[in-house]
């Protein structure tokens, strides 16, 4: 993040390019006084999806989207016109109620058309030339405005369908529900589209809402419409990497014999249509009502942390048997989970019969664990992450121990940790992976797993020979960097010094990288994604809610005000007259989970996090900067606070910044066998925001969105008292 925060910094200033930052909150950094082509817009929060169909909604009736690009029905289509992806908007969807496959997309053999059976995208578009419906891939120029009917079935393309969506509210609806000015919204659009395809859109903690799924759709589609996807100066795909864990080139580390197959419903019921469950199954074949589900299934989303917690305290769809966490804490980082109700349930045995953490730190979660394990710090351990967002070619990077850990020692020289624990437990009760014969090369040659470094530096040996092998390190180079002293420790681990030349190389280096300014062939991203980019989800239009057994209506992105999972608007359930804000809970500049705590400095420039407000809100309540304040969310869980008024915070919205409030992690001292670890007090200082619960669901469940199950950081509804 830093390393963009600089780019983004440098480009700022030299005017090569321009930002319009859209958010509820002011930070600053890319948005200053002294950045001229920057520009700050405030936001309602949870109005993104507002914000967004506008911008959509102008770009389609002023023509400002890019016709040749949308009309290419397939990736070669778009490619013989210049760009480096494709779209759905040509795709012709089925609009007819009566139809059984109404909302799905239309196939080939719906139109009488014969495709392959192993076709990824059976569809059919209509050929812009003579007006008949085709397989897309039969067709290079596809009408994206069709209305009308292939084979008696009434069908509309893809893009109809976004631009339907888009007019179910004016422009002036949209400004006024997200709180920006109309003529805002032009120039930010008309901007948007005047750069071809080097534009790009991009979002973060605005999608951590109940109706997040739409932002995310949104950015996709603002892309998609200009073309600029996979594009130099547009959006493409990062953390592009080399094989590590895979199988191949060297070491098989993905797959070893006796590797059991994961058939377990996830804990999360995400991505799991509620139709196809058990519990859906069973209601039906008793005459029952199978709507609502006991909690929320998720059919667009994949695993997510926040609702596997409110699955493990309510039980559901099973009673998990042990938690275990690592290099987490969850009870700070999920909205709604630092509940007192949240944190008595995690310590009832009947509910998590035995929790284990792996932690480097005596964190609020950590803290209620039955068996703490001591894990390493990054300078003590293995890592092979991929390079985020500012890298445009292939890298890995690689972190491995440069001092010894300062946990207790094990055997053989190692010390605690998460993969010694692992490896260990796993070794006692004889999992297949583990132990001795445990790995193979590509030779069939077998290699025992009984420590960190026989995993990772496998995973090192693969990347360094993936496509062509890196150099082999230089003699002197091993002794300037003292090398040597490494290979004597971990030799056993690879098969050949031929190996340890190349690994030394990466060692060396912290990775392998492609020279900076590669993966471009001219304005082409080499590492592209060549999935289709869609205005119009299938699966999203035919799934249903599995609390009120509505589909959700809708298969292209729309604005949707935030909604409990019942389908009833927050602001009926929680009037605007009564609880009158929402929350913006944001990333600050000067804290993280830890680093307040590490650094004296830090807690000098900002020790505590503020209720911050904005300038006409305060003053309607009387409340100055500096006043006590007590925040009530509508679900209860009341915090207090210090206010800081200023007008960078858009109105009706209370700022807080993540990352304080700590009840644990420092801030109370504990003792462990007799030796006692002194407490900070200042570690404590500030809050941390509560976050509202479903009042629409049985149990206690933190509000979230209701296809994906994200999680709602954002939005909610709460009033302010002055103390």
């Amino acid at each position: 993040m830093q390393a963009i925060a600089r780019q983004s910094a440098k480009a700022l200033t030299d005017g090569s390019v321009k930002i319009t930052v859209v958010d509820p909150v002011m930070i600053g950094g890319a948005v200053n006084p002294l950045l001229k082509n920057s520009k700050w817009v405030p936001i309602v929060p949870t109005t993104d999806g507002a914000f967004g169909m506008a911008l959509i909604q102008y770009i389609i009736d002023n023509k400002k989207y890019d016709e040749k690009y949308l009309s290419s029905p397939h990736l070669d289509a778009a490619k013989e016109k210049g760009y480096n992806s494709w779209s759905n908007a040509s795709h012709l969807v089925i609009v007819d109620e009566a139809h059984p496959n109404c909302g799905k997309m239309l196939r080939a053999a719906d139109a009488g058309l014969t495709v392959t059976e192993d076709e990824k995208y059976p569809y059919v578009a209509i050929d812009k030339a003579t007006g008949e419906p085709v397989f897309i891939k039969d067709v290079s120029e596809a009408d994206i405005h069709f209305t009308g009917t292939v084979k008696g079935i009434k069908v509309k393309t893809a893009f109809v369908m976004l631009k339907e969506t888009a007019d179910t509210h004016t422009l002036d609806e949209y400004a006024e529900a997200c709180g920006i000015d109309k003529n805002t919204i032009v120039e930010i659009a008309d901007e948007f589209t005047a750069h071809g395809m080097k534009s790009s859109v991009d979002t973060l903690g605005g999608t951590a809402t109940s109706n997040g799924l739409d932002l995310s759709f949104i950015v996709n589609v603002l892309s998609t419409l200009v073309g600029s996807i996979n594009k130099k100066g547009g959006i493409f795909p990062r953390r592009y990497s080399y094989k590590t864990f895979s199988d191949g080139p060297r070491y098989n580390l993905s797959s070893y014999e006796g590797k059991p197959a994961n058939k377990a419903l996830p804990l999360s019921r995400t991505g799991v249509i509620y139709e196809q469950t058990d519990e859906y199954k069973s209601k039906v074949a008793k005459g029952e009502n199978p709507y609502p589900s006991t909690l929320p299934w998720h059919p667009i989303g994949s695993n997510s942390d926040n609702q596997m917690m409110f699955s493990m305290i309510n039980k559901y769809p099973y009673n998990v048997k042990i938690f275990m966490n690592w290099m987490a804490n969850p009870l700070m980082a999920l909205p709604a989970a630092a509940r007192k109700e949240v944190r008595e349930t995690l310590k009832n045995p009947e509910v998590v019969p035995l929790f284990i953490s792996v932690d480097c730190y005596m964190g609020e979660t950590t803290s209620l664990a039955d068996y703490i394990v001591p894990d390493t710090t990054p300078y003590e351990s293995w890592g092979l992450a991929n390079i985020e967002g500012n890298f445009s070619g292939k890298g890995t990077t690689l972190r491995w121990p440069v001092v010894e850990p300062a946990t207790i020692k094990l055997d053989e020289g190692r010390h605690a940790s998460y993969e010694a624990f692992l490896i260990d437990v796993a070794k006692s009760i004889g999992m297949p992976g583990f132990g001795k014969d445990a790995f193979t090369d590509m030779d069939g040659n077998k290699y025992d797993f009984n420590d960190a470094h026989d995993f990772y530096l496998k995973g090192v040996a693969n990347m360094a020979y993936d496509g062509e092998p890196v150099d082999d390190i230089a003699d002197d180079e091993i002794e300037m960097q003292d090398l040597e002293t490494e290979y004597n420790k971990w030799k056993d681990a690879l098969s050949s010094e031929e190996e340890w030349k190349k690994v030394m190389t990466l060692l060396s280096r912290g990775g392998r990288f492609e020279d900076y300014g590669a993966g471009f062939d001219g304005d082409n991203r080499v590492f592209g994604n060549t999935n289709c980019f869609s205005l119009y989800s299938e699966k999203l239009a035919t799934s249903r809610n599995s609390i009120t057994g509505e589909k959700f209506a809708y298969g292209t992105p729309a604005w949707n005000p935030q909604r409990f999972l019942n389908g009833k608007l927050v602001s009926d359930v929680f009037v605007k007259e009564e609880w009158p804000f929402v929350a913006a809970n944001y990333k600050p500049k000067f804290r993280s989970v830890s680093m307040l705590a590490n650094s004296s400095s830090l807690k000098d420039i900002s020790l505590s996090n503020k209720v911050e407000m904005n300038t006409e809100d305060a003053k309607a309540l009387g409340i100055s900067t500096g006043d006590k304040v007590k925040v009530i969310p509508a679900t209860g869980g009341d915090f207090e606070g210090t206010t800081l008024v200023r007008d960078g915070i858009a109105k009706g919205t209370i700022g807080t910044a993540y990352g304080y409030g700590h009840w644990e992690y420092g801030a109370k001292s504990f003792t462990v066998e007799g030796s006692g670890e002194q407490s900070d007090e200042e570690r404590g200082h500030g809050f941390h925001l509560i976050a509202i619960t479903d009042p629409s669901i049985e149990g206690i469940f933190g509000f979230s969105e209701v296809s994906t199950g994200g999680p709602s950081r954002n939005g909610g509804a709460y009033k302010v008292e002055k103390l």
